[in-house]
């Protein structure tokens, strides 16, 4: 259960994606119009930095706006942004707290633009960020392009050796239009296809992933790069439970809506890259306490016992050693850390007690 979506399923993806005929690259003869839209809270130590990083794309004159919500922010952030009006800027403050998904949709009605741009306030987008973002929108077939979120700090973190196995994978799915879900620091969709059912429920996931159900293609695009602060350890140990726990529940959600539009591709995919790995914890207790079992009953020299002794202490030390530990010789602790904040996730979700939004301190 473990090997089938950390190790076979990267294999079927690669082999899907060789078989595949790669079709020919379309491009635009005049680039849409496009919205970028970002939600603040409490965002003044950055949201200036990140609507000029914005204001500086390299993306045609007059072909982009940039729309920026308040969450009910209590800082500075109202002002910062509004200090922005004579650039074009348009700004949104809700008076009720709504989450960063429900901001957004906010923003989606007022937006005029064909492709839709999702960001965050602590983000930085290279120069052309947005135009990659939007080029492969040239070919009507696709949906929603997803872009790669960069570690912006030197050292190794679980949160950089996740996302670099991650944006392997969907290269992986790219070759085949099947990435599934999105990072919520940059990507793009038809604003067409942006139609939840749930605005409180409309992240980066469930957007990405409604765009193939709705029959449209989800690409990966590399050269679309964005940088964002990476989090300790703790930190994203506590983001990893936040993820999980909101949404599993959507993944469920749209395995069902798989299976009614018959995309059954789409509902295994779903089972196998999110919801079996979300639960990883249960299956590496399992094999522990199962190497464990194979020791008393056969012999300490047993192999599984050997290997799961190893790579147990393994991770004991990359806890202990943190970054003076070569990361290779972290995986094992990167892994364990993974599966338990899936695991509490998990939990939460079956509990009700997923966070439907967040502050600073949680994020």
């Amino acid at each position: 259960m473990i090997l089938l979506p950390m190790v076979i399923y990267p294999l079927v993806m690669l082999a899907l994606g060789a078989i595949r005929k790669q079709k020919k690259v379309s491009a635009f003869k005049e680039y849409p119009f496009v919205s970028v839209m970002v939600a603040a809270r409490n965002e003044e130590s950055c949201i200036g930095e990140r609507i000029t990083n914005l204001l500086s794309q390299d993306y045609p004159a007059g072909k982009l706006e940039i729309l920026v919500a308040s969450d009910v922010s209590s800082d500075n952030t109202d002002e910062i942004v509004r200090s922005f009006g004579k650039d074009g800027i348009y700004f949104y403050r809700s008076e009720k707290r709504l989450g960063k998904s429900a901001l957004v949709f906010e923003l989606s009605k007022i937006a005029k633009g064909e492709i839709l741009v999702f960001t965050d306030a602590n983000t930085e987008f290279k120069k052309n960020t947005v135009r990659e973002l939007v080029d492969p929108f040239a070919d009507p077939s696709v949906g929603c392009v997803d872009g790669s979120k960069q570690n912006s700090l030197e050292s190794v973190t679980c949160e950089s050796i996740y996302w670099r196995y991650e944006q392997k994978l969907k290269a992986l799915g790219s070759r085949i239009g099947a990435v599934l879900g999105a990072t919520g620091a940059v990507f793009a969709v038809r604003k067409s296809l942006y139609n939840p059912p749930d605005p409180a429920r409309a992240d980066d996931f469930e957007t990405a992933v409604s765009a193939r159900i709705q029959g449209y293609m989800c690409l990966f695009n590399p050269n679309a790069i964005a940088a964002e602060p990476t989090p300790s350890d703790s930190s994203q140990y506590h983001r990893l439970v936040r993820i999980v726990s909101w949404m599993i529940g959507s993944a469920f959600s749209l395995i069902g809506k798989a299976f009614k539009k018959r995309k059954y591709g789409l509902a295994l995919q779903l089972m196998v890259h999110k919801v079996l790995r979300w639960n990883m914890g249960i299956f590496a207790i399992t094999a522990t306490i199962a190497g464990l079992l194979l020791a008393y009953f056969d012999s300490p020299a047993n192999p599984l016992f050997i290997l799961i002794v190893f790579f147990s202490f393994t991770a004991l030390l990359g806890r202990v050693a943190g970054n003076k530990m070569p990361s290779l010789m972290r995986l094992p602790y990167f892994f364990w850390l993974m599966c338990l904040a899936s695991l509490s996730g998990v939990t939460k979700a079956i509990f009700s007690q997923a966070a439907s939004f967040w502050d600073h301190s949680i994020r």
